[in-house]
Formats: structure tokens, sequence, C-alpha cells
């Protein structure tokens, strides 16, 4: 029989021994807190106030300082340490911690092969920038993706100013093509006063091109309607017809252009008529003096018709010299008024298809009257008949600055004829223009623009210009409402009858460079004033 001694005598186990200690201990500290809160009150001391929101915040904002502190010294103090102590390879993140792999099976780990977004684009052609939804590179080229992805090489930009529309057309339609080996024209409307030209001009002397200058009155180059260059075709047919789709327009369509440009109406019956007999006698007259016909040669064939024709037509000089009288007061008062200087002679010398870059600058021409009009058609047609007379194709782009001028009035007749050509030309022609309203919606320019291959459709203010673009070209409902939130330097990049994407424009620093139109807006240039200019500047000069 055991005793109450040897019961004592007897150890608990370590763990319940243990568990116990702690159990005391923690009842001890427990009592020592209740006595010293007794203690408290029973000396008549006043519990604390209670903190306020500010004290409370200023220390919840000191102990977290303190922690950020703590965990940044601990971090600083960290170092991690491999058998290799390689400096160069640690450098390099060799020896960084990687993760610890997960064990799965196969089937478990189905669910992490995501959808992955396809590129909008293929690889093949001249690089744009990147698509803004998945990062994709754009690559995007109008003859390589002809027969492909797209039936049209013509392209078109739609936006307000300032959105990077000439920025794109300067490096994607520009610099890119010519490092292709291809060709390029540009029509340049931009006037800029810090380069005293074109805002292509700057570009254009970085590659060692001069450009063609077009100015009122002389001193600038000179394009003739009847230039040889241009087919003598008389009696042309209208763009509708099957003839349009194998020639471009020629000198007869571009005479008539001109004509109803400076009557500002269509012309009647009779005065086409004696307008096309003085055509013809214009070329053959001047081809028995030895010499290049031009405007000018009409003109007297106008006001003194050949009698041996009007008598082939059964009709009198007299007739003839009444049918085309109001046609030639208009056509002299333009070759002396508005388009003195720049149609009335043969072709300057320096008009001419270079291999690379040809820059036509027009910018010094009026933005009122027909001057601007007529001088871009006319170089439109000259490039078309050009290149159709070129024994081998060579890829040509021709990039028209505010292109609003080509589609209004007479001229739209013979642009829309020119671009039904750009197939057969191997010519990519590529139009900027501002708002859809810019173009009378009865303008045939309106179904040229639908045919576009290619449509970059930029930043508009106004909810009923996206609206148009939203409706011309067909685009998925809502997309009107991302074109008035795009930035600038994006656009919404169309193919053919593909949804569009917003792609995001990319350049190079010396693109950049090259395509900045900013620098008078940028110029940090002051006005000095000093006690010499303004006592100038106060001085009253007698009468």
């Amino acid at each position: 029989m055991s005793t109450t001694n040897d019961v004592k005598r007897l150890s608990l186990p370590w763990a319940v021994a243990s568990k116990s200690k702690r159990s005391l201990k923690a009842q001890v500290r427990a009592g020592k807190l209740e006595l010293e809160a007794a203690d408290t009150t029973a000396d008549g001391l006043r519990p604390k106030k209670p903190l306020t929101k500010k004290a409370v915040k200023r220390a919840e904002k000191k102990e977290a300082k303190e922690r950020e502190l703590a965990e940044a010294k601990a971090n600083a103090q960290t170092r991690w340490h491999h058998d290799r102590k390689w400096a160069f390879a640690s450098k390099l993140g060799f020896y960084d911690p990687a993760a610890p792999g997960i064990a799965s099976s196969t089937r478990q780990m189905e669910f992490s092969h995501m959808a992955i977004a396809s590129p909008p684009t293929s690889h093949r052609g001249l690089v744009f920038g990147v698509d803004a939804g998945s990062g994709w590179m754009i690559v995007h080229d109008p003859f390589t993706a002809y027969g492909d992805t797209l039936e049209s090489p013509n392209v078109c930009y739609i936006g307000d100013l300032g959105q990077g529309k000439s920025s794109a057309m300067k490096t994607w339609g520009v610099l890119r093509q010519l490092i292709l080996g291809r060709r390029v024209v540009v029509i340049d409307k931009k006037y800029q006063k810090d380069v005293g030209g074109g805002e292509y001009t700057p570009l254009a002397r970085k590659l060692g091109v001069a450009p063609v200058r077009f100015s009122i009155g002389g001193g600038g180059s000179r394009i003739n309607i009847l230039d040889p260059r241009i087919a003598a075709r008389l009696n042309e047919e209208t763009h509708d017809s099957a003839e349009a789709f194998r020639t471009p327009a020629g000198q007869s369509m571009l005479v008539r252009a001109v004509m109803e440009e400076a009557l500002r109406r269509p012309m009647t019956p009779k005065e086409g008529k004696a307008v096309r007999m003085a055509h013809r006698q214009a070329l053959t007259d001047a081809k028995k003096a030895g010499e290049v016909a031009h405007i000018g040669h009409v003109l007297k064939a106008l006001y003194a018709p050949n009698a041996d024709a009007a008598k082939a037509t059964n009709l009198t000089v007299e007739e003839l010299r009444e049918w085309g009288q109001d046609p030639a007061f208009e056509l002299e008062r333009m070759i002396e008024d508005d388009l003195a200087g720049l149609i009335d002679g043969e072709t300057s010398s320096d008009i001419q298809l270079n291999a690379g870059l040809t820059v036509f600058d027009v910018s010094l021409l009026p933005e009122d009257g027909p001057a601007l009009p007529i001088v871009m058609t006319i170089i439109n047609t000259w490039l078309a008949n050009t290149l159709y007379r070129q024994e081998e194709a060579v890829p040509t782009v021709l990039l028209i600055e505010e292109a609003w001028h080509t589609v209004q009035g007479s001229v739209t007749t013979v642009t829309r004829r020119n671009t039904k050509l750009s197939r057969a030309l191997s010519l990519s022609c590529q139009f900027a223009f501002h708002h859809i309203s810019d173009i009378p919606a009865d303008s045939p320019a309106i179904s040229m623009l639908k045919e576009c291959g290619t449509v970059l459709l930029y930043k508009q203010q106004k909810s009923a210009d996206a609206l148009a673009c939203e409706e011309m070209f067909t685009l998925p409902v809502g997309t009107a409402e991302v074109i008035t939130k795009l930035v600038k330097g994006t656009c919404l990049f169309k193919i053919d009858q593909y949804d569009p994407f917003e792609a995001i424009h990319v350049r190079s620093p010396l693109e950049v460079e090259l395509t900045d139109t900013d620098g008078a807006m940028k110029s940090t240039s002051t006005i000095a004033f000093t006690e010499e200019s303004t006592d100038e500047a106060m001085e009253v000069i007698p009468a």
C-alpha cells in the first residue's frame, strides 16, 4: 500500500508538467494585472481619458512608419548566398531564388493554358506599331497584303488636326516604303514657316531631294496640261465607262475639268464641242510649229477656230467662236490671274519622277480658288500616265495631304478615274482628310473612300463625325464612341472587311525628329527689349 509521501515522490510527464507550469505562469500574470488595476482604483487615481481621433491617427502613422523602417532594415541585412560565389553571375540574377514547382498532372493543369490573342496582322509587310489590346506587333503593307487580306491598295487617313496622321504618313507611308526600294510621290500642302516651305521639306532635304515648288505669278515650277507624257486622247468618256478601267485620265478630261472650274459650272454641249475642237486644233498647230502644245494654244484656237475643221463638221467659224466665247473669256482670266505661271507653258525640267522620293510642294498656293485643286489633279494625272507608260511596274505610293481639295468640283471625276486604275499601275493612293463632312454627299469621292483597302481612323472630337466614319466603313455598332476617345498617336486600323483594332504608332528617334511639325509652337525664343529698340519704337516719323 502506497503512502502519501510515495505519491508525492512520483514525477509527472514532461509535457503535462510544462503545460501546468505555463498555465500557472499565465494565471499569476493575470492576477498581477488584476491587482494593479485594483490598486489603481483604490488609490483614487482617475482612469486615463480616451484618445482623440487625431491622436489615434498619429499613433497609427507612427506605428506604420516604424514597421516600414524595420522591414527595410531587415531587407537590407538579407543576403542571398550560393556555394558558387561568382559576382558576375550574381549580378545577372543566376543565383536568385526560383519559385518551387507544383506537383500536378496534365489534366489538372489544362486550365492554365489560357486563350492567347492572335496577332491582328501577318508577319509580312512594314511595321506600323503595336496592337493596344494584345501588344502584338502590327505589320501591314498594301502591296504585300494585296490579293491576300485586301483587294484595294489605296489607303485613307481620317482624323482631327494634330492627332498623328502626318506622322504615320511620313514614316509608314514614306520612309519605310523607301527602305524596300519603292517609289514615293508626295503632294505637300501644309506650309511650315520655320522651313520656308511644305512640311515635307526637312524630310526631302535629309534624303537629298529638292522639292518641286509651285507659286502663282512665276518663280516656281510649271506643269503643262497638254504635256506629251499625258495621253492626248480626245473625246474621252466619263469615269463610268469601260475605258476608265484600262487607261488613266488624259488631256481631254483635264482640259474639260479646267474649263468647268473656270466657268464654275458644267459646260453645255455646244461649249464642250467648241473646246474639244480647240484642243484638237492646238495639238495640230503646235506640231506644225515644232512646239509643245499648252493651254495657250487652246485659248488661241477658241478665239480663232480653224475654217477647215469647222467645215468638216458642217459648222461655221462664227458658230464655233460663239460657242467657245464664254470658256475662252474665263480661261483667259484664269491663266492671267488664278493660274498665272502654273500651267501657261511647257512643263518645267525639274518635274520628273525620281527613283526614290519626289515631293511636289503646293503649300504656297492659296486655299481658296481653283489653283490648288487644279494643280494637284494635274500632278495626279501626270503621275498616272507616267506609270502607265513604264515597261516594268515599280510599286509606287502617292500621298496627298489635305486631299479634300481633289474631291470637290470638276476635278473629282479625274481623281476618281485615276484611283480606279491603281491596281493596274501598281500604285497605292493614300489620302488624308479631317472629316467625312469635307466631302460633298454627291461626290464620286465617297465611293472612292469606301473602296480603300486600308483605313486609319484617328480621333474625331465631334460625335457626328465619328458616327459618319462608323456608317461609311460599316464598323461595329459603338465604334463611334471609341473613335471619340482615342488619344494622340493611336488610331483604329481597319484592313478590308475585317474588324478594326486599336493601333499605337511607334516611331524611331530619327523618325520623331523628321516628323516633328510643332517647331513653331514649341519655340522658346523671346523678344529682347532694349533701350534702343524702345526709343526706335517711340520715335515719331515726321510727315
